[in-house]
């Protein structure tokens, strides 16, 4: 019986054949499993749910990244007016600093965060692979119902078209696992937890 390339088993798949947990190159190269993991993707993908059964799986610190916008940039949002970077930089600096206290304490946590450029990205990891994007990709036809659906939060579903276009997929090197957005938060879960087990802890 031939065993599968960690390529292959980390890539598990949906009934439908479409792999639900699938790591970039960067991270099956890894010599040690990342402690901070940044649960990334746009509004109403899911990063929420993903992230408080992941936390409370691994008994990680949890972190939701929104709680750390200040009031203007909730207001813009609120309002449908997309952010600029200058809105974006303080905030992802806010997060970057927790990410930072996270991995010098050794302390595994988990953090919601669109991070939808390569640029955010850079600054939240501080090109550290000590941190990990777990990103849930989906089409615009398969978020929009979710965020329609969605209440109690401030970002409304006309922003969806600007974060698809701000939106910069991860690449092979980065630090990353893409997450099928589709599949059920359970399967990204079990998914997941495989993936990481084939890094040393």
């Amino acid at each position: 019986m031939t065993t599968p390339a960690p390529e292959q088993s980390a890539a598990l798949k949906t009934a439908s054949a479409t792999p639900i947990a699938t790591p970039s190159k960067t991270f099956l190269a890894a010599t040690a499993r990342p402690i901070v993991f940044i649960v990334m993707g746009v509004s109403g993908c899911g990063k929420s749910t993903i992230a408080d059964a992941l936390a409370e799986r691994l008994g990680y610190h949890r972190l939701e990244g929104d709680a750390l916008h200040p009031p203007a940039n909730i207001e813009k949002m609120s309002h449908g007016i997309p952010l600029t970077d200058e809105d974006r930089w303080p905030w992802l600096e806010k997060i970057a600093t927790q990410i930072r206290t996270w991995v010098a304490a050794g302390e595994p946590g988990v953090i919601t965060c669109s991070a939808l450029k390569r640029a955010y990205r850079d600054v939240l990891s501080g090109g550290s692979h000590a941190v990990c994007f777990l990103y849930l990709k989906g089409t615009k036809e398969e978020i929009l119902p979710r965020l329609s659906h969605r209440t109690g939060h401030f970002m409304p579903t006309s922003l969806l078209d600007s974060q698809f276009a701000t939106l910069q997929e991860p690449t092979q090197d980065e630090m990353m696992v893409e997450l099928h957005v589709m599949a059920t938060c359970e399967d990204i879960c079990d998914a997941f937890v495989e993936t990481l087990n084939h890094l040393p802890a």
